[in-house]
């Protein structure tokens, strides 16, 4: 075979089932291990987005093969897979890019370059995007991120499975909203369903009382703030809590406001809630309709809300799947093999109904 040309060359050779060569240079040893990654899963990841159906008695078979030594990438295609050779470049290079930048690349940022770079090349951001320190991972979630900054979008709505990143990126942009002073407050709201929104007899103030069921916001405001920040905001009660059932009567002026699980909402939870909304606010409702924890899941507010709202031209819905899973990537396949099974259920009992 021919020696791999440099970093934007590209080498053919005959004889060979990957004829198609690519050599991609990383000039410093750290950035090169952290572009590959431990034993070079990071390679791995990027090869695996290349399978093909079928191989011989099972055995995997790709369109491109990624490998590193040293300091170089190397990326080998079939003759027929130009388009995929440059996808794959395409991919690395960012990697290389955001190795440079941060000094780290993480698996997470790799699922990301992928994703990007089904969007097609124009769409493939050199600079993978970000939200306050998070690398936004899948196209869809960029799509989520511009819906809650624009200034058009009054009422987002972000559902889908769990996984994917719904309420993480929600806190983050009511964080960066709030620290560049385009609204006063973030206002967090759930529905305790847990509790029968019965909260009364528990110990302490408001805020301890419905903690429990907010500790995967409070985790994302860490995250984003750090502890002192968000405990001094919180004494200045620019972050507040409050479970779903105690938001009734007030107007919310000049806030950012997450409904957290809304699938959790009744119908007429979701319409008090929505109707809260005062001048300068916006509002994020994330959940999960498959997810429902209501005695009567049909009458959860989120699918309600969905339905009659999704035409008004200051709304936005966004609706993830299992391609945005960003926990592990047994997640989606776990999604997938529940959602492939509730398919099958479904359509088992319209065949028992139409049965005579």
């Amino acid at each position: 075979m021919d020696a791999c040309a440099g970093s934007g060359g590209l080498t053919r050779s005959s004889g060979d089932s990957y004829p198609l060569t690519h050599r991609v240079d990383i000039a410093d040893v750290a950035r090169a291990q952290a572009v590959m990654g431990p034993l070079h899963r990071h390679l791995a990841q990027v090869q695996e987005a290349f399978r093909q159906a079928g191989g011989a008695r099972g055995t995997p078979s790709y369109t491109v093969l990624v490998d590193g030594e040293g300091g170089n990438v190397s990326l080998r295609a079939r003759a027929e897979a130009d388009t995929d050779l440059a996808r794959a470049t395409r991919i690395v290079e960012s990697l290389v890019e955001l190795a440079e930048r941060k000094g780290k690349v993480r698996e997470g940022d790799v699922q990301a370059a992928i994703a990007f770079s089904e969007e097609g090349e124009q769409r493939t951001p050199l600079h993978l995007p970000q939200l306050g320190g998070l690398t936004i991972r899948t196209p869809r979630q960029l799509h989520y991120v511009e819906a809650m900054r624009d200034e058009a979008l009054d009422l987002v709505f972000g559902v889908g499975p769990a996984g994917t990143g719904k309420t993480f990126l929600a806190v983050a942009a009511a964080v960066e909203a709030l620290k560049s002073e385009r609204v006063d407050r973030i206002i967090v709201t759930r529905p305790a369903v847990e509790a029968g929104e019965r909260l009364g007899y528990l110990p302490g103030d408001l805020a301890e009382k419905v903690d429990p069921y907010l500790q995967p916001i409070w985790d994302a405001f860490r995250f984003q703030m750090g502890e002192a920040d968000l405990a001094n905001r919180r004494a200045r009660r620019q972050i507040e809590v409050a479970p779903l059932a105690f938001m009734r009567g007030r107007t919310l002026t000049n806030a950012f406001v997450i409904v957290d699980e809304a699938q959790n909402a009744t119908i007429q939870q979701m319409r008090m809630v929505l109707t809260r909304l005062g001048e300068g606010s916006r509002m994020v409702v994330t959940g999960d309709p498959s997810q429902s924890d209501l005695d009567r899941p049909k009458q959860s507010g989120l699918a309600h809300a969905l339905r009659i709202l999704q035409n008004l031209p200051s709304v936005e819905i966004i609706r993830f799947a299992a391609q945005d899973v960003v926990r592990h990537r047994l997640v989606a396949q776990i999604i997938q093999a529940y959602d492939q099974d509730d398919a099958q259920r479904d359509d088992g009992k319209r065949k028992d109904d139409a049965a005579p």
